[in-house]
């Protein structure tokens, strides 16, 4: 019996790791996203950021982003903007609206900075740990980043 009962244990605590492994743990969920888009949207650049939050410098930056796809939210339209997928030698995409851009991208000092073939940005990333907030130093907006799974 105590055999049975062992190897059920085992049997169940293996498929509980695979489902764990299977489900990406860092993509963030609908309801956080739109509370952080609703404080976002109230924060002025430049002012303070709740408790825990910082901004990221550039060997952070190449961390987390390197090959990884992000979603780009807008905050202030409540839509995806675009989709961005960079690799780890400094190349990348961007899709969105359908077309797709080859890009460069490099993180300098504390900041994102994406050449594509029509567009150029360059962003601030802050985070809390384990979301991420941009913003576009261009427009002066905030924009949230959701990790996408499964690159």
């Amino acid at each position: 019996m105590f055999k049975r009962t062992l190897a059920g244990t085992t049997t169940l605590i293996m498929l509980t790791l695979l489902a764990a492994c299977g489900s990406d743990m860092r993509t963030m969920n609908d309801g956080r996203m739109q509370a952080l888009a609703n404080f976002f949207a109230q924060h002025t650049p430049g002012d303070p950021l709740p408790r825990g939050w910082r901004r990221l410098d550039g060997r952070e930056i190449n961390y987390r982003f390197a090959n990884e796809t992000y979603a780009i939210y807008s905050i202030d339209e409540d839509e995806q903007l675009l989709v961005m997928s960079l690799d780890d030698i400094g190349r990348g995409r961007l899709e969105a609206d359908g077309d797709m851009e080859s890009c460069t991208w490099n993180s300098m000092a504390d900041q994102l900075s994406i050449a594509c073939d029509d567009t150029d940005m360059e962003w601030h990333i802050f985070s809390n740990g384990p979301e991420l907030i941009a913003l576009d130093l261009d427009e002066e907006e905030y924009a949230i980043l959701r990790k996408r799974p499964g690159r």
